[in-house]
């Protein structure tokens, strides 16, 4: 069975640009796996979604069935390969937030690491105040900052339920190239 780590940080936060740095400079292949566009698949597959944004506004119980549906096809691809999952460790939704790594999704994937990429809400809120291309979460830097203060402690209850080691590690800006070598120093531990 291959190694199973978890990305999280919310939108803004640069995980797609860390990651795809930690890639360019790494010796080691991993499959990447965006667990909000496994979703979108799985909910798009049964006609249920048009857009990424529709799944925010799912019912609570057909979001969560969605998301074990999604966690178990990514469980079936770690079986031949290492991979890295990245999504978020909460969800805002117009119910409240909820869990991106609830506990059926976080046990069943067994990770040996979760690493949490922050950057100051201030540098959030500059980086996805232009982006037209998705309905984003937050709106304020307070926002923001109480979004953080949540993923977090949602990230490191995944961490207790699981015994993963879980690393925050912070992505300055103009910085992406360092945080990608602290990612990559962490899955390689």
């Amino acid at each position: 069975m291959g190694e199973v780590n978890i990305l999280i940080g919310l939108s803004g936060v640069g995980k797609g640009t860390v990651l795809e740095q930690a890639m360019l400079l790494s010796d080691k292949d991993y499959k990447l796996i965006n667990y909000g566009d496994r979703m979108l698949e799985t909910a798009k597959n049964e006609g249920l979604v048009g857009s990424r944004d529709e799944l925010k506004e799912m019912s609570p119980e057909e979001n969560k069935r969605i998301q074990k549906k999604a966690a178990k096809e990514i469980l079936e691809e770690s079986e031949e390969e290492d991979i890295i999952v990245e999504t978020h460790a909460a969800i805002q939704t117009p119910f409240g937030y909820i869990p991106g790594l609830p506990q059926w999704t976080v046990e069943n994937l067994e990770p040996e690491k979760i690493i949490m990429l922050t950057a100051s809400p201030k540098a959030i809120w500059e980086r996805t105040k232009e982006d037209d291309s998705r309905d984003r979460e937050h709106q304020e830097v307070d926002q923001i900052r109480e979004y953080q203060k949540v993923a977090r402690e949602m990230a490191s209850t995944c961490a207790v339920i699981t015994g993963a080691y879980l690393t925050i590690i912070e992505n300055r800006d103009g910085k992406a190239e360092r945080s990608a070598e602290k990612l990559l120093k962490t899955l390689r531990a």
